[in-house]
């Protein structure tokens, strides 16, 4: 299995958010105030990343985040909706090189292992 070279900061901390995210190897990392680790999420355990609607977001997180809804910033950063098999959801200011990085490692954890063809 490859392992994602060095990190990635995939959301900084925020007014909306006091933890951030980074890609750390085949982990997401949940940092509080961007310095304590309070969580790991493997990739393996990553069900779905994607766009999230308008009206998905809880709404603490558009309380703090507003701005990130109207149009210029949304192109900018759009809001990306991460969920675990466990069913924790977590949303993500992402621009577009943090957001292919973690596509790219998630996909890199979901591939099929090569099958064995018979001689």
């Amino acid at each position: 299995m490859h392992d994602t070279i060095g990190k990635t900061l995939l959301n900084p901390i925020s007014l909306g958010s006091v933890c951030s995210y980074e890609l750390c190897g085949n982990t997401i990392m949940v940092r509080l105030f961007g310095l304590l680790p309070v969580q790991a999420i493997h990739l393996a355990d990553v069900h779905y990343l994607r766009l999230a609607a308008r009206d998905e977001p809880t709404t603490a997180y558009l309380l703090f985040n507003w701005p990130q809804l109207l149009p210029h910033y949304r192109s900018v950063s759009p809001v990306y909706v991460l969920q675990t098999h466990k069913r924790r959801r977590i949303f993500l200011k992402l621009n577009g090189r943090a957001h292919f990085k973690l596509r790219q490692a998630i996909g890199r954890q979901h591939e099929h292992r090569p099958q064995r063809i018979a001689a």
